[in-house]
């Protein structure tokens, strides 16, 4: 059978997926508190990475049985510049713009195979996965008029292994240490706290969980991959408050990865993930009004020489935040259609890469109403981002 007809099912598949993944209605949109990719190789993909390990950094955050993929032993190192623009309006008149500055996301993957002839491989991924800033100047009135500020942030840490079952075959696991920090200014009133008060001393939390992954390539060019994320399991939240010690119980949602990707053409790839993210089962976004979503993201690498690789992709996203949760998510409106992806890789020494790449987060709104004393008030947040993401793959 010929590769054109196995290419056009592979993307007549995709795009069938992408319209069911998104065909539920929405009332907002938006893949929540988490990245839709992790490093510049990954970004520059729209986060499309399970069945497609392209670098140590992405494969370690997708699928922990991809690193067998990879055809080196490598280390890459990246940081993302993340830039939010969010505007808060309301039915009492004027708004503000948020003052959030430039989020810096880290990311560090090495992945090592035992020897030439094992089947073990292993890697350490450490990476920024989820987060958000939000930081609203005095003046809004359905603010009260004073400033406001949200912000959330968490590492994670993965120690990961990888087995070649067959050759075509491998299983991995990785244990998942999380560090996350949470912090609101006022902190109510919400489902956290029934007042609004200043609250302070917020230091960072520890968690837990696991993620574990196959990946499997065939004959005809098709890889394939799936990997599940359990939640992470956060130590309860604690804030200072002038009225005494709040806690609030906050987890990370679990998400299921399904991927597929193609290399029957010389020099490209595609690729195509979709996720689950079930917010709706997290404590913490469950209070909050979170709703499970599905999302899908679609990237494509073409090597244009021995020393540069061009990439692109869209990734899309279900709602997780309806009109009816606006009241409680008024500070930490997280919410996306789209996010649209391009960037590159340039081999400026035999074996080291600086790869760059630019994500753009479409242009969002969410309305809704908050009670008030003098009545239901109506609310609207506006969100776009920009982010733009640079690193260094070295090969050994």
């Amino acid at each position: 059978m010929s590769t054109i007809p196995r290419l056009t099912r592979f993307l007549i598949f995709a795009s069938v997926a992408a319209v069911a993944a998104l065909s539920v209605p929405d009332t907002a949109t938006g893949q929540g508190v988490y990245l839709t990719g992790v490093g510049p190789v990954n970004r520059s993909m729209a986060g499309a990475g399970t069945a497609a390990p392209l670098d140590a950094v992405g494969a370690l955050a997708w699928n922990p049985a991809s690193i067998s993929g990879l055809a080196n032993n490598e280390v890459g190192f990246g940081v993302e510049l993340l830039f939010a623009d969010v505007e808060l309006t309301s039915s009492l008149g004027g708004g503000t713009e948020g003052d959030a500055g430039a989020a810096a996301v880290p990311s560090i993957g090495w992945v090592h195979r035992m020897s030439e002839d094992s089947r073990w491989t292993v890697g350490l991924g450490l990476a920024g996965v989820a987060g958000f800033t939000n930081n609203q100047p005095s003046g809004n009135p359905v603010l009260g008029g004073a400033p406001a500020y949200a912000a959330s942030e968490f590492l994670q840490i993965a120690p990961t292994v990888s087995f070649l079952v067959t050759e075509k075959l491998s299983i991995g696991f990785a244990p998942l240490i999380n560090l996350g920090e949470v912090g609101f200014d006022p902190i109510g009133p919400s489902v956290i706290t029934p007042a609004a008060e200043t609250a302070q001393g917020n230091r960072k939390h520890w968690g837990i969980g696991f993620q574990a992954g196959m990946y499997y390539i065939t004959d005809n060019h098709f890889h394939f991959g799936a990997s599940f994320r359990s939640t992470q399991w956060m130590e309860t939240f604690r804030f200072f408050t002038p009225s005494g010690l709040v806690k609030f119980d906050l987890d990370l949602p679990m998400i299921v990865s399904l991927g597929t990707a193609y290399t029957g053409f010389e020099d490209w790839t595609f690729a195509a993930d979709f996720r689950y993210i079930g917010y709706d089962d997290a404590d913490g976004f469950s209070e909050l009004g979170w709703s499970n979503l599905f999302a899908a993201a679609f990237g494509v690498q073409k090597r244009m020489s021995d020393r540069i690789y061009l990439r692109g992709g869209i990734n899309f996203n279900q709602p997780p935040i309806h009109e009816s949760d606006v009241a409680t998510n008024v500070i930490s409106p997280l919410i996306q259609k789209y996010n649209i992806a391009t960037g590159g890789s340039y081999r400026f020494a035999k074996n080291v890469d600086l790869n760059l790449s630019y994500v753009y987060l479409g242009h969002n709104s969410l309305t809704g109403t908050v009670p008030t004393g003098g009545g239901p008030v109506t609310v609207r947040n506006d969100v776009s981002a920009h982010s733009l993401i640079t690193g260094v793959t070295v090969r050994y």
